[in-house]
């Protein structure tokens, strides 16, 4: 079966939707949630100790879980940390009874060395705390019951918030950096390919489009860390099969920013080369970008567009274009390079829009 990397635009409220998902005012109102509805049921329910470590917990999954999966991660790490942790540590505490100093001494080294012997389950940061907490609670067996109730339910509940109540849409995330890398790329390159490009902006438009390659490989990263969560959501599912593309565009915006920081170091070596062989460049250039804006467009999910009829780059074509170009010099072999590697990543982005065409 073909993978598909078309599906139709989102309605405005759902993109709505998705937009509000990723920013600061969702994060806020999550915590909201978490804080009123951690505090208020066991409040409710006669357990106003409880209700202080559920909230808390609940609020510190949401704030450090940026994402499905850091939630999860964040949640079975502090679970494990005051499963265990506060336990040993009241023991230890009874068992030095009455001298409360002798235990004060030992509950770090005891505490640490479990830290140490499994680092993966147990977060530092995370053990320090019902660590010192032990001290308060001492021989209390209450105060310890409710405490890792409350932490236990307070962390499950912080990632069920995460999970449910607008989840980070990452696939969103990542259209919306494909999109936009495309048109910065795609603008600056078809300056240079007409030979307008106005250096003085070189610097700075190469850093914005690095910022977006960097921020598209963050956004693939979540998205590929919360599908393989147990349970998924319909929006993440929405942009499983875009994967590979969201991948593809990464790399193909890393290749095109060190094209453009060559381009900047040594572009007095380039307009020293043979005339007829940067004319040459230029329009196998020329033709490169076109290809490009070709596949911007299939990859642009705003609008709905008809799939491709053909491969718009075959690999047969860019070998003719690039043996077309025949390398002479250091610094033509440099630039010959940079333009066959874009190439190589556009045919390959080419195959991927037009995988419908090989399976019928």
């Amino acid at each position: 079966m073909a993978t598909s990397y078309v599906h139709k635009p989102l309605t405005p409220f759902r993109r709505a939707i998705a937009r509000f998902s990723l920013s600061e005012l969702a994060k806020y109102a999550k915590l909201t949630l978490g804080m009123w509805i951690g505090f208020g049921i066991p409040y409710a329910l006669g357990y106003p100790d409880a209700a202080v470590a559920l909230s808390g917990s609940a609020m510190l999954t949401l704030a450090m879980g940026s994402s499905i999966s850091a939630a999860r991660g964040y949640f079975y790490k502090r679970v494990m940390s005051n499963v265990v942790a506060m336990p040993i540590g009241t023991l230890l505490i009874w068992m030095t009874a009455p001298h409360m100093w002798i235990g004060v001494i030992l509950l770090p080294v005891v505490i640490f060395t479990i830290v140490g012997l499994k680092p993966s389950v147990f977060q530092m940061t995370s053990v320090t705390v019902p660590m010192t907490l032990v001290l308060y609670t001492g021989e209390h067996i209450p105060l310890l019951e409710q405490r890792l109730i409350g932490v236990v339910l307070g962390m499950l509940l912080g990632y069920l918030i995460q999970q449910i109540v607008f989840p980070p849409d990452h696939g969103f995330w990542a259209n919306t950096l494909v999109n936009d890398g495309n048109d910065a790329a795609t603008t600056l390159l078809t300056d240079v390919a007409a030979n307008t490009l106005d250096r003085t902006r070189l610097k700075a438009s190469t850093a914005t489009l690095r910022l977006a390659s960097s921020r598209l490989k963050e956004a693939h990263d979540l998205l590929k860390a919360d599908l393989e969560q147990s349970w998924v959501s319909p929006h993440l599912q929405r942009n499983r099969d875009r994967l590979p593309l969201f991948w593809c565009y990464h790399e193909l915006f890393d290749s095109i920013v060190s094209f453009l920081e060559t381009l900047d170091t040594f572009n007095t070596q380039f307009e020293a080369l043979d005339g007829h062989w940067q004319d040459g460049y230029r329009r196998g250039l020329t033709r490169l970008v076109n290809v490009h804006h070709e596949l911007a467009l299939r990859a642009d999910l705003r609008v709905e567009r008809a799939a491709l009829e053909a491969n718009p780059l075959p690999y047969a074509a860019l070998q003719a274009l690039v043996e077309a170009l025949p390398a002479t010099g250091v610094y033509s072999s440099v630039y010959l390079g940079h333009l066959t590697g874009y190439g190589i990543l556009l045919s390959r982005l080419s195959d991927m829009h037009t995988e419908h065409l090989r399976v019928a």
